[in-house]
């Protein structure tokens, strides 16, 4: 592998994260003449999709939306809780291109203001709101719960045609940190840990075992304690992982030009913080290998 020059990946990102805004841009802007129905799956999914975002997210939750549709189908129905910042605008948007998806506020259910601990959680950190949606969400069927900034890819249809993901709790697992060894001196029960970007949930999952995970931590919370009480939930309940190869969760391109992964390889990729700018650095038409 070719060494980098100093400050090289530092620059690469820059330029790559200025392409990303410019495609961006021209993607919302698009969007209300893109005929997204002429150009994803019929298919019907027995599955429903649930997923947190709102305005500063748009341009990403509608791509992933449309990423799932072209990839894997039409699943039952699609609930995207809002932040309460959705303007009327983009309501509309999601409306005219997705009839099965429905916005709802976040704050449809009472989970946090019920909860002294999720109600102080909320005082530090936003993703309490995510936390109301998930344990007030009914759930009727195998249920995902997708972050916005997650893109679906040709793999998917796989997963959710088989048997496999019919029954149980699933999610996506994080990268190793360090080497394999590493890993396994933590004393945990697996080398990889809960990412709580991409879960698959039903009406078994004890919602308890959240709320009395946050009523341990006695106030000491931080950024991933909402996380953390997800992977303490999933142990608790026998969860599956999802395969690490597949389900993508890694920033290691974050300062190159090129993609590590690629549409027609994976069934889905998380593109976290450091790599945020990857989902539009090539253009929405990439992801969909449309030209």
């Amino acid at each position: 592998m070719r060494k980098k020059i100093k400050y090289q990946g530092g620059i690469t990102k820059v330029l790559c994260q200025k392409q990303a805004e410019r495609n961006k841009k021209s993607f919302g802007k698009a969007l209300p003449s893109i005929d997204i129905a002429s150009i994803t799956s019929k298919r019907k999914i027995d599955f429903e999709i649930i997923s947190f975002s709102g305005a500063a997210s748009f341009e990403d939750q509608v791509l992933s939306v449309f990423s799932f549709l072209f990839y894997a189908g039409i699943p039952e129905k699609w609930v995207i809780y809002s932040d309460k910042s959705y303007t009327e605008a983009q309501k509309q948007i999601f409306k005219d291109k997705f009839p099965f998806v429905t916005i709802v506020d976040w704050d449809v259910y009472d989970i946090v203001k019920n909860s002294q601990p999720l109600s102080n959680y909320l005082k530090e950190c936003q993703l309490a709101k995510k936390l109301n949606v998930i344990l007030g969400h009914r759930y009727t069927r195998q249920t995902i719960y997708m972050d916005s900034d997650i893109l679906c890819y040709h793999n998917l249809n796989i997963y959710l045609s088989s048997s496999l993901l019919s029954d149980g709790l699933w999610y996506a697992p994080d990268p190793m940190w360090g080497t394999i060894a590493d890993n396994f001196e933590i004393k945990k029960e697996s080398i990889y840990q809960l990412n709580s970007g991409f879960l698959i949930l039903n009406d078994k999952f004890n919602k308890g075992d959240i709320l009395a995970y946050f009523e341990s931590l006695n106030g000491n919370f931080h950024y991933f304690s909402e996380q953390s009480s997800f992977e303490y939930a999933f142990r608790n309940q026998n969860a599956n992982m999802l395969d690490p190869r597949q389900f993508v969760i890694d920033s290691t391109d974050q300062f190159d030009f090129s993609m590590k992964y690629y549409p027609e390889e994976i069934a889905m990729r998380h593109y976290t913080t450091p790599v945020r700018h990857k989902i539009f650095q090539k253009g929405w038409k990439w992801h969909l290998k449309i030209q």
